[in-house]
């Protein structure tokens, strides 16, 4: 489902501006951690952006032009808008609407016949697999891309005996990394025509593949993707390999495993190896040679890598003494990693991740089938079991207000507070959480001190036929309204208006939930386009959608 919301052309200077904001359809809540493309008129992915947990975006033109949208995020659908023509000075505002899909892995085998797939002409099971990695690498880069984070992290240099990996000696830095990257990848463009370890002189320099690399074309062009046979130890875990096309590389490559949750479809790790090494490297091939990165979704919707080592062979070349002949030896092997201790919002300073997140756990009173705990301002979300039981994971230390989300609401509950927690790192806070009454949701929502019961609120939306919000358009809610005076029946006809705001939705309470219908306008003449709605005192809320024509 796309549903759209705001569209207004405001000055901003000379430049083309496209605001918006990514909501679950269902529950209208903000989706954090969608990734939202610009797409131009020929098809080209312009700019990327994971949104923050208020769900909005926004895209600075370089010129005027034609643009689409793509939102996109791992268990949702795909929302695409497109036609948004773009004026000197224009601001745009869209409004995607994600609704949530099965996801799950399980289930998905290798068959038979493994083939060398390519992502133009992957198969079924390989493609599922590949759009879940997809999407994590997509938040990842553009992530990194934004500059959203910034990373104290410790670095370390060792040397590890060969077969053991004991470690001989090592050397660590601790130090705030002003990168927006931790690890950082060639240009993927020159790995591929010169290989993935490099002679420079004085040794050789091995790389590693970072999320920009491994989703590029040139990547893609020259590495064919398929199914992993699975590891019997981790039978929770699902495998997709990447080989070179050519089974005997010319310069040196890559090979490696994206290694991803069966029941969610969350990235998890990468393992990457190299073939092709000339030299003595190539004498002494050993699956110790390669390396690891370690991958993590935040809690606001980013993702990061979180851990990554490379091992490189140590050679030596000897002759020997009594019969003077060459050789060469694997002398030891040295390690390059890190790891990130803390993630800093970039900006705010706020502590996105730590290695010792904190676990939040608690009881909702009288909870039902759907219903959600939010931390408040973070965009963190949990479901409430059947039991009335939640858990959230990986919160940063620190006090924390909870809301209880009930659906029918709409979405009105999710700013009101109905519990603190104060979270520690490495330890588990127990709450009990006791939900407001809608009566007093329904009361703060509209700024009222105290709630008719016999009235409702209607929320809704206006945009235009290309899917973009329309600001400050008014709306009008009608209705009949009737009343019994002793021997007789009174109708008196009732209206309500309000204007949209940037994001071209309004809201207007006050409306009956008698029963009778409630007709919801806006537009003139021949774009006047009506809606009609019918709340009752079980379900006192409504959206409606308006959609005018250009």
């Amino acid at each position: 489902m796309l549903a759209a919301a705001s569209a207004v052309l405001v000055q901003q200077g000379d430049a083309q501006v496209i605001d918006g904001v990514v909501v679950d359809s269902a529950s209208l809540a903000p989706v954090a951690g969608a990734i939202v493309s610009l797409v131009h008129r020929d098809g080209r992915d312009l700019q990327r952006f994971v949104v923050d947990a208020d769900g909005s975006f926004r895209f600075l033109l370089a010129g005027p032009g034609t643009y689409s949208l793509r939102a996109e995020r791992l268990g949702m659908n795909t929302a695409t808008v497109g036609g948004l023509d773009l004026g000197l000075a224009d601001t745009v505002v869209v409004r995607l609407a994600l609704r949530h899909l099965p996801f799950d892995l399980d289930g998905i085998e290798v068959s038979g016949e493994r083939r060398c797939e390519l992502q133009a002409d992957v198969g079924g099971a390989t493609h599922r697999v590949w759009e879940a990695a997809r999407g994590a690498l997509l938040a990842l880069d553009a992530s990194e891309t934004a500059s959203r984070y910034v990373y104290d992290l410790e670095r370390h240099v060792r040397e590890l005996e060969p077969g053991s990996l004991e470690v001989r000696r090592e050397t660590r830095t601790l130090a705030r990394s002003t990168d927006a990257r931790p690890i950082r990848s060639r240009p993927v463009e020159l790995l591929v025509s010169n290989g993935w370890v490099v002679d420079d002189g004085g040794g050789h320099r091995f790389f590693a593949p970072d999320a920009h690399a491994l989703l590029s074309e040139p990547f893609l062009a020259t590495h064919c993707i398929r199914l992993r046979n699975p590891d019997e130890s981790r039978p929770e875990l699902i495998g997709l390999e990447f080989r070179p096309l050519r089974s005997s590389p010319p310069r040196p490559d890559i090979e490696g495993v994206l290694w991803l949750a069966r029941e969610t479809g969350e990235l998890q790790w990468l393992d990457f190896g190299y073939l092709g090494l000339s030299g003595l490297a190539a004498e002494h091939r050993s699956d110790q040679i390669g390396g690891r990165v370690e991958f993590l979704g935040m809690p606001d919707g980013g993702w990061i890598v979180t851990k990554w080592h490379i091992r490189m062979p140590i050679m030596v070349a000897e002759r020997d003494r009594l019969f003077g002949v060459r050789r060469t030896r694997l002398a030891g092997i040295r390690e390059e990693g890190g790891r990130v201790v803390r993630a800093l919002r970039r900006g705010t300073g706020q502590v996105a991740y730590g290695e010792l997140g904190g676990v939040l756990v608690g009881e909702v009173v009288g909870s039902r089938t759907g219903d959600r705990v939010t931390v408040v301002g973070l965009g963190i979300e949990a479901m409430v079991d059947e039991g009335g039981l939640f858990s959230i994971a990986g919160l940063p230390e620190g006090n924390h207000r909870l809301a209880h989300v009930r659906p029918w609401l709409l979405g009105l509950d999710r700013e009101f507070a109905v519990a603190d927690a104060r979270v520690v790192a490495g330890d588990t806070t127990t709450i009990r959480v006791g939900p407001p009454a809608p009566e007093q949701v329904l009361a703060a929502a509209c700024r009222s001190e105290e709630w008719d019961p016999a009235t409702g609120v209607l929320l809704g939306d206006v945009s235009d036929g290309r899917g973009a919000a329309l600001e400050g358009v008014e709306v009008v809610a009608e209705w009949v309204a009737v009343r019994d005076i002793g021997d007789r029946l009174s109708a008196e006809a009732r209206t309500q208006n309000t204007t949209t705001d940037l994001l071209g939705e309004f809201r207007i309470c006050g409306v009956p939930v008698d029963g009778y219908t409630i007709s919801v306008t806006t537009g003139t003449g021949t774009t006047r386009v009506t809606e009609e709605i019918v709340l009752s005192p079980d379900v006192p809320i409504g959206w409606v959608s308006l959609r005018l024509a250009r």
